[in-house]
């Protein structure tokens, strides 16, 4: 069964991890998902490897994680539920956004999450939550997969997560790396941090990877809405395979119909 996030982020790999796995290399039994976000890919790969090592750059997100690796679901379900927020109150969550910028507790952040416009994550310079009010909060639905997720990581020590840039992850020889950054054509909120030497630095750690015999799978696309990828000269030496067509209307303000998809893998 394929789990979906909670945290319903735009852009999840759910929908393709069974298109993505007949991919992975043989013999591997450590992954690094190093852009883990709503854990679309190791949340749906745990059988398929001995360790799995989940990293995002979002603090709250990670912390969050973790509270769902150690705090019984009873215990959290209840401190959910006496934070949460009424589906139509614009003030209930001004406050409740208000208070997690004081404080950054990673249970207000999913809750944020969850009440946001589009679910989309965004931050100002700060690192203050600055997302609008969607009009939506934690409903039975959101538990329903909150406790899916839950029920695969407590207690579970095969998943080991941790917070930092893409390129600061100890990575050991011998494992297998998962990238699936923010894509630079698109549209995508969680994109407005994301600059152009960030894009830089992410191709030139592909070649160090491949320089130390390290296999990697990244996901990207090479056209969007009429632009094209000028990174893609960069990945000519590794093996590309197009994804089938996915929608990206959450993430773009029209929906466009030219998105392509991929994945490159050097092996």
């Amino acid at each position: 069964m394929i789990l979906k996030s909670p945290l319903n982020y735009t852009g999840s790999k759910s929908k393709l991890i069974e298109r993505l796995s007949p991919l992975f290399p043989e013999n591997v039994t450590r992954c690094y998902d190093l852009f883990c976000g709503g854990g679309g890919f190791f949340s749906n790969v745990t059988d398929m490897f001995d360790s799995i090592c989940a990293n995002d750059v979002i603090v709250p997100l990670i912390e969050f994680y973790k509270i769902l690796q150690t705090k019984p679901w009873e215990e959290l379900l209840s401190e959910i539920e006496e934070s949460n927020i009424p589906r139509d109150s614009q003030e209930s969550y001004l406050n409740l956004r208000k208070r997690y910028n004081e404080g950054r507790s990673p249970i207000d952040f999913f809750l944020l999450a969850c009440s946001c416009t589009n679910n989309m994550i965004r931050f100002n310079n700060s690192g203050g939550f600055n997302q609008t009010w969607g009009k939506r909060h934690f409903n039975i639905k959101v538990q329903d997969k909150l406790k899916a997720y839950h029920d695969l990581l407590y207690q579970n020590d095969k998943i080991r997560f941790v917070c930092g840039g893409f390129d600061e992850v100890e990575i050991e020889d011998g494992g297998f790396v998962y990238l699936d950054p923010p894509y630079f054509i698109t549209e995508g909120g969680y994109n407005l941090q994301w600059s152009r030497r960030d894009e830089e630095r992410l191709y030139d750690f592909l070649e160090m990877l491949d320089g130390r015999g390290i296999k990697f799978m990244m996901s990207n696309v090479r056209k969007h809405n009429g632009l094209m990828n000028e990174k893609m000269n960069r990945l000519e030496k590794y093996n590309l395979t197009m994804l089938p067509e996915v929608e990206y209307f959450k993430v773009s303000r029209k929906r466009v119909s030219d998105t392509e998809e991929f994945v490159v893998c050097n092996y």
